[in-house]
């Protein structure tokens, strides 16, 4: 079992995940979550991280994740400005909208980074 840090910063781990990271804010996590479930049903682990006082980033939440995925991906470009170089992970924008374009993307995003065959 993955063992989530305990919340002492600015970011909710809304679910545990160890392939892949959205980093969401309060508006984009109810779309983070819906493509986690949908994600895990392909065999995708993903953990989606919620940034709860932006524009700061919880920097140790951050790393601990950055040692498990292969990857993450922001939610919007708030939450992009706030994490950039702080991941030790590479890291995406999420550009689409929907659940279906970010499903696609995830799995993009992870064949990118050697996580899952082509």
């Amino acid at each position: 079992m993955l063992h989530a840090p305990p919340f002492e910063g600015t970011m909710k781990v809304r679910n545990k995940g160890v392939d892949f990271a959205l980093l969401a804010d309060a508006e984009t996590a109810p779309l983070a979550m819906a493509a986690s479930r949908r994600l895990s049903v392909c065999g995708i682990s993903t953990a989606v991280l919620e940034e709860t006082a932006l524009p700061e980033a919880d920097v140790r939440t951050l790393q601990y994740y950055g040692g498990i995925v292969r990857c993450m991906a922001a939610m919007n470009e708030r939450v992009m400005q706030a994490v950039r170089g702080k991941t030790g992970c590479p890291l995406y924008r999420f550009d689409g909208e929907g659940e279906a374009a970010l499903i696609a993307a995830a799995r993009r995003m992870l064949r990118e980074t050697g996580g899952i065959p082509e």
